[in-house]
């Protein structure tokens, strides 16, 4: 099998993991943004953000999400200290953190 075919392929399983009703990476970010303004910090600010995989829950419908990210906020910077696996659900109509898993 060809390289090109070979990420084709890949490419096309990793749509399709992160297709659904899941949230986007920018939806993850907005909500992750407004997870630590609801923890106290208003000012916070994200410099760098990632989240590639989530996983559908089969007992609630959340997803559970990387996350990796370098903060500011409470006049400090936080060099990916709040990385984590994190839960996320639509509440009315706009994605929100519901938890930290680890």
């Amino acid at each position: 099998m060809s390289r090109a075919l070979v990420a084709v392929i890949g490419l096309t399983a990793l749509l399709a993991a992160c297709s659904g009703d899941g949230p986007s990476e920018s939806q993850r970010q907005e909500a992750f943004l407004l997870h630590l303004k609801e923890e106290g910090s208003d000012n916070a600010k994200i410099r760098d953000f990632e989240s590639s995989k989530c996983t559908k829950s089969e007992s609630a419908p959340t997803y559970a999400c990387d996350v990796s990210a370098t903060v500011q906020a409470m006049g400090r910077d936080f060099d990916h200290e709040l990385d984590g696996i994190y839960t996320f659900a639509e509440i009315g109509g706009k994605w929100k953190v519901t938890g930290r898993i680890q």
